[in-house]
């Protein structure tokens, strides 16, 4: 937030950003930007392709902290990407600084503009550390590459999967599985799936005109008492009250 304030709602959460905060979010985030006045300035700052996020590890360690690690998540495939970090840079003036460079560089047409603001966001990175206001990590230790293949298969088949089915396949005992996730990602299975069932909600309800009982046919859900329960839990909100914060009146 280069000036004024903004507010959004990241994964349904309402986040109200004054001058110096920054937001790192992975590409799964489902993000809603409220109409900002004329004073106020946002600034994007996107990072196109993995590759990008893998240059980065050329100048800083994967392990140096808790934001290369985001990135590290953020670059692979196997893994789930709905994640954020809230950072407050107001008392942080060498990284307002990298900030402001990192912009006047963006908006130059130098030979080496990339090569520089890969420099810079590098040097950043490091300096955020110290900043974090508020976090959402949902994602495992980067150890742990044995669970990448059962995490991508959690997203992919949320809609109906079991830790009886995922202990099966990839033959653990269902107790050994359940505890092996919750110490990875912090997480209980139910909660991984949960998290990406109401992220697939959110999504279907800001992007497409479905009803409350597609949605839940969808996200594999018998009836809306369940998405319900799922949107006061999460988000302390109901389904139908966020369907109209984002887009409008929502079909029953």
């Amino acid at each position: 937030m280069y000036a004024g304030t903004c507010t959004q709602y990241i994964n349904g959460e309402k986040v109200t950003l004054h001058q110096h905060n920054l937001i790192l979010m992975d590409k799964d985030i489902v993000q809603q930007i409220e109409s900002t006045g004329s004073n106020d300035i946002l600034i994007n700052i996107l990072l196109k392709n993995d590759s990008t996020m893998n240059q980065l590890f050329d100048y800083i360690a994967v392990s140096t902290n808790e934001i290369t690690q985001f990135l590290y998540n953020a670059s692979h495939i196997n893994t789930l990407h709905n994640n954020f970090i809230l950072f407050d840079l107001t008392h942080q003036e060498v990284a307002i600084n990298l900030v402001e460079s990192l912009i006047i560089k963006g908006l130059t047409k130098s030979r080496q503009r990339n090569k520089s603001m890969g420099l810079l966001l590098s040097t950043l990175i490091l300096e955020l550390s110290q900043s974090i206001e508020q976090e959402y990590i949902n994602f495992s230790d980067n150890t742990d590459d044995n669970l990448l293949p059962i995490i991508q298969y959690i997203n992919q088949n949320f809609a109906s999967v079991t830790l009886r089915d995922v202990s099966a396949k990839f033959s653990y005992n269902t107790n050994y599985l359940g505890n092996k996730l919750k110490e990875a990602t912090g997480k209980t299975f139910k909660e991984l799936v949960d998290r990406r069932r109401i992220s697939a909600a959110q999504n279907l309800m800001i992007k497409t005109n479905c009803t409350l009982a597609d949605i839940c046919d969808i996200i594999g859900y018998q009836n809306t008492s369940s998405l319900f329960r799922l949107f006061k839990k999460y988000l302390k909100t109901t389904p139908s009250e966020y369907k109209r914060k984002v887009s409008g009146p929502l079909k029953q």
